[in-house]
């Protein structure tokens, strides 16, 4: 089924789900404590207001604190309907131009999330309007984790279903890293929660400031990763200053190796590990021991290969001086070993070459023969996988090569483009050389 016609089923689905939620337990609401109600729907308004962006495309905010708390006073389907006001509001005073389906759509989700959390809450033993610490530690921690996983897959689903990613990709990429800070909230609400029992509403203003303070912090959190990677990318574009030949050569290499990571079925810390590794790969060519060989138009001499083959070790030895790139350096100063144990700077033999700079090394190989040189035309595509795939068990891991078999086979390789015409006369120059 095409992913449009899934997303619709779900919308209409969660949609529905809200509604049959509200109207179930919106009777057993008494004694709504309007001034509370009002004080919470501002606050929540406030921190709807300025949501942090993730980098996969999805939206964060602290409001959580708030519904935690809420769920804990108020009860679930009361908290639930003061999202639904403050998310009206929010767009009503803001003006805001998202789409109203989009509106719809995470008014409906914050019904289901707050409904969700709040039953487990009770069912594991929480009491609405009291809390009794530790005896109520189960129920809210059970409140947290439900809260977070409703939540975050809500949200991961439809911007999976709206794109290309799979649901663990997307989840993975917003939300995993996130898992931490947004369960910090959790004692951060029994505090508000406490504080409204014993003095009131009144005092829960004491703790707006902390809040967004909270939200401030984590929207500094997101943009110091986003900078990091910003970075990288600066470096990334010295290292190509320093060789015209290979020009975007590791982002391609990067975007090879994330392709390939992925079809291996690895972490998202390790796709990203990998990936930024193949950016820094050839960081080691600034150093002024490999630039005169990277200048000199004709072959290297023995004595010009070895210097080049300490570029692994000069780059790893940069990239280990930043604390975010330890994993990284470690496939920079791998990632010209061989399987077979012939390769540099240490030997290494098979699986003792890590992972990374297995896959990194074919996604070099592969830009580096579907990429024009000063010296050759780029190989068609068809052309590298076969050389790949003649190699494996020698120069590159069976394992990777399989992986970009498959991707290749399935067309998803994206590559320099060989012109129509020069393809069968490469594949004719390179025949002749086998025979």
């Amino acid at each position: 089924m095409a992913r449009k016609s899934l997303f619709r089923i779900y919308y209409a689905g969660l949609l529905l789900t809200a509604c049959i939620l509200l109207i179930r337990g919106t009777p057993g609401i008494v004694d709504v404590p309007w001034p509370a109600v009002i004080l919470w729907v501002c606050l929540m308004t406030l921190t709807e207001a300025a949501p942090v962006r993730l980098p996969g495309g999805g939206v964060i905010t602290v409001s959580s604190i708030l519904d935690y708390a809420g769920i804990i006073v108020f009860g679930p389907y009361l908290t639930a309907w003061i999202d639904l006001f403050s998310a009206l509001t929010c767009r009503a005073a803001l003006k805001n131009r998202r789409p109203f389906h989009k509106t719809l759509f995470n008014m409906a989700l914050y019904v289901v999330t707050c409904v969700a959390a709040g039953e487990l809450f009770k069912l594991v033993g929480g009491t609405v309007g009291v809390i009794q610490l530790p005896a109520d530690f189960p129920a809210i921690i059970a409140m947290g984790l439900t809260y977070f996983a409703v939540n975050t897959l809500g949200v991961s689903l439809v911007i999976s279903l709206t794109g290309k990613e799979s649901l663990t990709r997307v989840w993975e990429v917003n939300f995993r890293w996130t898992i931490f800070h947004l369960l910090a909230f959790v004692p951060f609400a029994c505090i508000v929660a406490l504080v409204y029992i014993q003095l009131g509403y009144l005092g829960v203003l004491l703790f707006m400031f902390p809040i967004l303070l909270a939200r401030y912090s984590f929207k500094i959190y997101t943009e110091m990763r986003q900078d990091f990677m910003d970075f990288v990318g600066t470096l990334t574009s010295i290292i190509e200053e320093v060789d015209p030949y290979t020009r975007r050569h590791s982002h391609r290499v990067s975007q090879h190796d994330k392709q390939v990571a992925r079809e291996l079925g690895l972490s998202r810390k390790e796709e990203e590990t990998i990936a930024t590794a193949a950016l820094l790969h050839d960081i080691g060519k600034v150093s002024f021991r490999t630039q005169d060989i990277i200048d000199s138009p004709g072959q290297m001499t023995q004595e010009q290969r070895e210097r080049m083959a300490r570029h692994p070790v000069i780059g790893a030895e940069i990239v280990s001086r930043i604390r975010m790139l330890k994993d990284a350096a470690e496939c920079v100063r791998t990632h010209h070993e061989r399987v077979d144990g012939t390769g540099y700077p240490d030997g290494l033999v098979g699986d003792t070459i890590p992972i990374g700079a297995r896959v990194l090394m074919v996604a070099d190989a592969l830009d580096a023969m579907t990429s024009d040189r000063s010296y050759r035309r780029a190989f068609p595509l068809d052309v590298a996988v076969d050389e790949l795939r003649r190699q494996a068990g020698v120069q590159f891991d069976p394992q990777v090569v399989s992986a970009v078999e498959r991707l290749y086979h399935r067309g998803e390789l994206t590559i320099n483009r060989v012109p129509e015409e020069a393809q069968d006369e490469i594949r004719a120059a390179i025949g002749a050389g086998e025979e």
